[in-house]
């Protein structure tokens, strides 16, 4: 009986150390390049950024202000919902400093 559970063990430890061998290695990053964005061109009409909540708006009145946002020339970043409501930030591209070639 003991010879029996001593091959049961050995059996394990053999069957443990192939599937540990057999996990697959973590991918090497070998090199990160950086490439330029491509400027953003003031377009629309907006005049100055503003920040604030949008409160008890459904997803599409979300949708269609965050459009109307880009078509008039923002920059809109989201913050998802708290219980204020949902936080927009707009930054306006005919205010911001323009890039020299």
């Amino acid at each position: 009986m003991q010879r029996k559970i001593a091959l049961f063990v050995f059996a394990a430890s053999i069957c443990s150390a192939v599937l540990l061998a057999q996990q697959p290695s973590k991918p090497q990053i070998s090199g990160i390049t950086i490439l330029p964005s491509d400027p953003i061109v003031p377009t629309g009409n907006c005049k100055s950024s503003t920040a604030g909540y949008l409160e008890k708006m459904t997803d599409k009145q979300i949708g269609a202000f965050v459009s109307k946002g880009l078509r008039e020339g923002y920059i809109v970043t989201a913050y998802p919902a708290t219980k204020s409501g949902v936080f927009v930030a707009m930054q306006c591209t005919n205010t911001m400093p323009t890039a020299k070639p």
